[in-house]
C-alpha cells in the first residue's frame, strides 16, 4: 500500500464521503431535472434534454479530466470539479426561477462536467491499495451512493416548492449547498494522489485487443446505459403518465438508488470469492428480472420493483467492470485508460438518456422495456465469449 494503513483508510473514506455528496447532487438532479425540463421546454419530447446534456458533458470531460489528474494530481482537479458543480446547480436554480430553458440546459451541461470529475473518486480509492484489495476499494467508494439514496429524494421532495413561483428551483439550491460540503473533504486529500511518470505504457489499441478489457468496457458502459435509459424516463412515466404524484416518484428513485449502492458493502468480496464473470452474469439476471416486471403492469409496485432490480444489476455490472479496468492497467497507464473507459461509458449513457425521452414519448414505457433487451443481450454475448483464463 502507498503510505500507512491509517492514511490509506482515511483517503478511501474521503473518497467515499465525496462520492456520497456528489451522488446526492446527481440524485436530486435525476429526480427533478426531467420534471423541470417538462415545464420549461417548448415541446414535450425535449423534457429530458437538459438531463441528457449532463451525460453528454460527462462524456466529453472524462478523458481531459483524467489526463489533468495524471499531470497535476487528483486533489486540485477534484476541487475544481466540486466548485463547478456548485456554480452549475445555482445556474439551474436561476434558470428555473427566470423560466429560461436554454440557460437551464447550460447549467445542466456544466453539472455534467463536474460529475465527470467525480467519477474518478472510485479510481482514486483503488489506486492507493494493493491489487487484491482493488475491488473492495471500488466497492467501498461507491457505498457513498447509499447516503445519496437516503438524502437525495428527501431534499428534492421537501424543496420542490421552496421558492415561490418557481417549482423545483429550491431543489437545485439544495444541491449546491450539499456540494459545498465536499470542499473541506477534498482539501484533506494528499496533494498528489497520482504520481507523474515518464513511462507511457501500452497504447489504447493494445487494451482493445485484450478480451478482459473489452468485457470491462462492455459491462460498465452498456450496464450503465440500460440503467440510465430506464431511470431517465421513470419520473415522466410516474408523474405525467400514471399520475401517481411527486411523493411516490421520490420513493421509487430513492429505493432504486439504495439498490444501486447498498450491495457495495459486499460486492467487492463477492468478486474476490466467485470471480468477475459470475458477478456480471448475476447482474444480467437482475436486469432481465427488472424488464419482466416492467412489462407486467403500470402501477406503483411495478415501477418500484423494476428500478430496484435494475439498481442491483447495475451495481454488479459497474463494480465488476471498474474492478477489471483497474486490474489490467499499470500505474503509468491509468490516466489514459480510465479516461477512455469513462468517456466510453458516458457516451453510451448520453445516447441512452437522449433516446429515452424520445422513445418514451413515441412508444411508451413497454416499448422502452423491450428496447433495453438489446444492450443486455450484447453484454451476455460478451461474457460468454470471454474465457475465464483471459481474466486476471
Amino acid at each position: 500500500m502507498a503510505g500507512s494503513t491509517l492514511s490509506v483508510l482515511s483517503s478511501v473514506w474521503r473518497m467515499t464521503t465525496a462520492q456520497a455528496l456528489s451522488m446526492t447532487v446527481m440524485n436530486i438532479n435525476i429526480i427533478t431535472t426531467g420534471l423541470a425540463g417538462a415545464i420549461l421546454s417548448p415541446v414535450a419530447w425535449l423534457a429530458t434534454l437538459a438531463l441528457s446534456l449532463q451525460f453528454v458533458s460527462t462524456m466529453l470531460v472524462t478523458l481531459p479530466a483524467s489526463l489533468l489528474m495524471s499531470r497535476f494530481g487528483r486533489r486540485p482537479v477534484f476541487l475544481a470539479g466540486a466548485s463547478l458543480s456548485i456554480c452549475a446547480a445555482l445556474i439551474q436554480a436561476y434558470a428555473v426561477y427566470s423560466g429560461h430553458f436554454i440557460l437551464f440546459c447550460i447549467g445542466s451541461g456544466l453539472l455534467g462536467a463536474g460529475h465527470a470529475i467525480a467519477q474518478f473518486y472510485r479510481y482514486a480509492a483503488a489506486d492507493i491499495v494493493v491489487p487484491e484489495d482493488k475491488p473492495k476499494a471500488v466497492s467501498l467508494a461507491l457505498v457513498g451512493g447509499l447516503v445519496a439514496a437516503i438524502f437525495g429524494p428527501e431534499i428534492s421532495y421537501r424543496l420542490i416548492g421552496a421558492v415561490d413561483g418557481a417549482l423545483y428551483a429550491g431543489c437545485f439550491i439544495g444541491a449546491a449547498l450539499v456540494q459545498c460540503l465536499a470542499l473541506p473533504v477534498l482539501l484533506g486529500m494528499p496533494k498528489l494522489a497520482v504520481e507523474i511518470r515518464e513511462k507511457q505504457g501500452r497504447p489504447i489499441s493494445a487494451f482493445l485487443r485484450l478480451p478482459a478489457f473489452r468485457l470491462a468496457l462492455c459491462s460498465a458502459a452498456l450496464g450503465y446505459a440500460v440503467m440510465s435509459f430506464l431511470m431517465t424516463a421513470v419520473p415522466l412515466q410516474i408523474v405525467n403518465v400514471s399520475l401517481l404524484g411527486e411523493a411516490l416518484n421520490a420513493r421509487v428513485i430513492q429505493w432504486h438508488v439504495i439498490a444501486m449502492f447498498a450491495p457495495s458493502f459486499f460486492t467487492g468480496s463477492l468478486i474476490t470469492r466467485f470471480g468477475i464473470r459470475a458477478i456480471m452474469t448475476a447482474g444480467l439476471v437482475l436486469y432481465l428480472a427488472g424488464i419482466i416486471v416492467a412489462l407486467s403492469g403500470l402501477q406503483f409496485w411495478y415501477y418500484f420493483a423494476t428500478l430496484f432490480f435494475v439498481g442491483l444489476g447495475w451495481n454488479f455490472l459497474y463494480i465488476a467492470g471498474t474492478s477489471l479496468v483497474t486490474l489490467v492497467t499499470e500505474p503509468e497507464e491509468r490516466g489514459r485508460v480510465q479516461g477512455i473507459t469513462d468517456m466510453t461509458v458516458f457516451t453510451a449513457v448520453a445516447c441512452a438518456s437522449l433516446s429515452a425521452g424520445i422513445i418514451h414519448t413515441i412508444g411508451g414505457w413497454h416499448i422502452m422495456a423491450l428496447a433495453a433487451l438489446l444492450p443486455i443481450s450484447i453484454i451476455g454475448v460478451t461474457i460468454a465469449m470471454t474465457s475465464k483464463p483471459s481474466l486476471p
